[in-house]
């Protein structure tokens, strides 16, 4: 289990700073990771599932939030590999990480997944202060792509993973690794005439988003 709150004391920079107690600290989202092995192969894969922060004026919190995230998940890439100094995180174990991001598209966060990297300047952080992230940067190792980004110009292909009278729109993702994974195919989002007779999801057919 991976508890943002405790990610967030183990930092020397951000324990230092006034942001991270009035709008991190306050906060209950957790994520778990666990390591599948195959039994016949011994194949392995790091799985992580993450739930990040709901509210829109607290995008500097989603930043911080998945940061922490990924330096645990790098910590545990480097825990459950074989031991290499060559080897680069990002090729030491596949990884698939699943979750409510609560951020769209065109958001910090969905930058920093894709990219690997994000300015200290970026506007998500809208001026708060979180030690070295706000500093020089957010990066991380791993090579990672949404699942449903198949569309052209790596659009994604759902038009909404969240749905309800006051917002449509894609904030949940399955991100992998591209350097060791691949995808083969993706389930449809529900047909438009479903969609046309419901309020919105959670409802009976679809228990989540």
């Amino acid at each position: 289990m991976i508890v943002f709150t405790q990610s967030a004391l183990k930092r020397e920079d951000l324990k230092k700073t006034e942001d991270v107690f009035n709008r991190v600290m306050n906060r209950d989202n957790i994520a778990v990771a666990c390591l599948l092995r195959h039994k016949q192969d011994g194949y392995r894969v790091l799985v992580a599932n993450a739930h990040i922060h709901w509210d829109p004026a607290f995008s500097d919190v989603k930043l911080v939030q998945v940061a922490m995230l990924m330096e645990e998940l790098e910590e545990l890439t480097n825990k459950w590999s074989p031991k290499r100094k060559d080897e680069k995180s990002s090729d030491k174990i596949p990884i698939v990480i699943c979750g409510d991001f609560n951020s769209v598209p065109d958001s910090g966060v969905y930058e920093y997944m894709s990219k690997g990297v994000i300015n200290s300047s970026h506007s998500d952080f809208q001026s708060h202060r979180y030690g070295k992230f706000t500093e020089v940067g957010m990066s991380h190792p791993f090579n990672l792509r949404s699942a449903y980004a198949q569309g052209p110009g790596g659009k994604e292909l759902l038009p909404f993973t969240n749905y309800t009278p006051g917002f449509q729109g894609v904030i949940d993702y399955i991100w992998y690794g591209t350097s060791a994974l691949s995808v083969e195919a993706v389930m449809d989002g529900p047909e438009s005439d479903y969609i046309e007779n419901v309020v919105g999801f959670p409802d009976p057919h679809f228990p989540s988003e």
